[in-house]
């Protein structure tokens, strides 16, 4: 599945810059970039040279004054052989060292081939090299973070350490089949059991965090809904400190759903103002309720907006019906336009959900207690998480095991043949290989390396 040639790529951006650095990994890596360099130093040669050290000298015909670093095998980031040429950022330049390294005998690589070849050499298992990735392309600080922690083994370690456990009851189980004319017991039952319901918790938390990960992946979605002219486009304004909403004292003005996008502390979230909801015989209105149900429907936090003024039987029912539809969503009832209101009946409203505010969508210090609370949440849930999973792959590998698991589990303890329980580990056990990569296939090979850039 690895070819035994040597690779090169731009591992920085295509186009002009200070600096280039081109990458290569093989067999013939060093010896090939000794035939094109010239150090500084006279007689020196790069063959001689010992692992992580640094270089000056110039490309032949004196093309360009370069730095050449040297990592040996199996001391370098792909396990192979490895140089990187620092060279000066001008396209002609990149593009003349490469055109000498292909004429030598060695080729373009393929996207992610680099990463490709420290998973097959065991420098890294799949779960890191996905987290490389997200590494890469993070563009928040909790989800560079949280990739940061995948890249340092903190998931593979879990993983890993689980399916030890789980291989060594699958081998005792495995000794009884073979033994079963004998009826030698060699797995203890009780600790078996204890060891399986631990493992499904710990495999339930796991499949629980995918949708705090994602979510911080993607950005936390939060839609601030209610019923038309209670102040949800003013607030949406102060947030995103942007007058894209259009405010007036008109019901129906927001007929759409629209997005402002904010980082705090670190975490991306997506904020929605929405059409007010209300019954409406406007064709246009009804649409933009349409989106605002939608909307809910896909978000993680809601944020319901009330005037404080009036209707305020409605008001309990309406976060009541909120509650009982969205159970596991997060709710914030923000009563508005305090500054109108002059009657202390917030109590029972406060009662009714865990984050209640009392503001004026005007003042932005009492708005910022909503976006800081709202902070404080998600912050607090990523401390409460000791890993979290962001790939979707992981998420699905991981369901397939608890199930596994679960019929394991049940079929133990209503003492049901053991070729059968060992049946259901064996599966969980693969599952879970799946996103280490000890058990894998070409194709899902292809589509996780497929998507990185050429020069990792």
């Amino acid at each position: 599945m690895l070819d035994d040639d040597t690779i090169v790529a731009l591992a920085t951006p295509i186009g002009y810059s200070a600096i280039s650095v081109i990458r290569i990994s093989g067999k013939i890596s060093i010896s090939t970039v000794e035939n094109i360099f010239i150090s500084v130093k006279s007689g020196k040669k790069l063959k001689n040279q010992s692992t992580h050290t640094i270089h000056l000298g110039y490309i032949i015909e004196f093309l360009d004054q370069v730095l050449i670093s040297i990592f040996r095998s199996p001391f370098s980031y792909t396990g192979e052989n490895m140089i990187e040429i620092s060279c000066h950022g001008s396209y002609y330049i990149q593009e003349k060292i490469l055109q000498l390294l292909i004429r030598k005998g060695i080729r373009l690589a393929r996207p992610g081939e680099f990463t490709f070849r420290a998973f097959i050499n065991k420098k890294i298992d799949l779960s890191q090299a996905e987290a490389i990735s997200d590494l890469i392309l993070s563009e928040n600080k909790a989800y560079h973070n949280i990739s940061l922690q995948h890249v340092k083994g903190r998931l593979s370690n879990m993983i890993k350490n689980l399916r030890i456990k789980l291989l060594d009851f699958a081998s005792l189980l495995e000794l009884e089949l073979d033994f079963s004319e004998e009826n030698m017991i060699f797995v203890n039952r009780s600790e078996f059991i204890y060891f399986l319901q631990k493992l499904k918790y710990t495999l339930k938390d796991l499949i629980e965090s995918f949708l705090l990960g994602n979510a911080i992946k993607k950005g936390i979605e939060v839609v601030i809904i209610g019923e038309p002219n209670v102040g949800k486009s003013t607030f949406f304004n102060q947030v995103i400190q942007e007058d894209r909403s259009i405010t007036s004292n008109i019901e129906g003005t927001t007929r759409d759903c629209i997005k402002g996008e904010i980082i705090i502390n670190g975490i991306i979230f997506n904020f929605f103002d929405t059409a007010g909801i209300r019954e409406t015989s406007n064709t246009i209105e009804i649409m933009g309720v349409e989106k605002t149900m939608k909307k809910i429907e896909e978000a993680q936090v809601i944020l319901y907006i009330f005037d404080f003024s009036k209707k305020y039987k409605k008001i309990i029912n309406d976060i009541k019906k909120i509650k009982k539809k969205y159970p596991l969503k997060d709710i914030f009832a923000i009563a508005n336009k305090s500054d109108l209101s002059y009657l202390d009946v917030f109590n029972n409203i406060k009662s009714k959900v865990t984050y209640f505010f009392k503001i004026s969508s005007k003042n932005r210090k009492e708005v910022k207690k909503v976006i800081d609370a709202l902070s404080d949440l998600f912050i607090e849930r990523l401390k409460e998480k000791k890993i979290i999973i962001t790939q979707n792959r992981h998420y699905e590998a991981l369901k397939l095991s608890l199930k596994e698991i679960l019929l394991a589990y049940d079929s133990l303890n209503k003492g049901l043949p053991e070729d059968l329980i060992s049946i259901y580990i064996k599966e969980a056990l693969r599952y879970l290989g799946e996103i280490t990569g000890e058990v894998t296939n070409e194709d899902i090979l292809k589509n996780i390396f497929s998507k990185f850039c050429i020069g990792k």
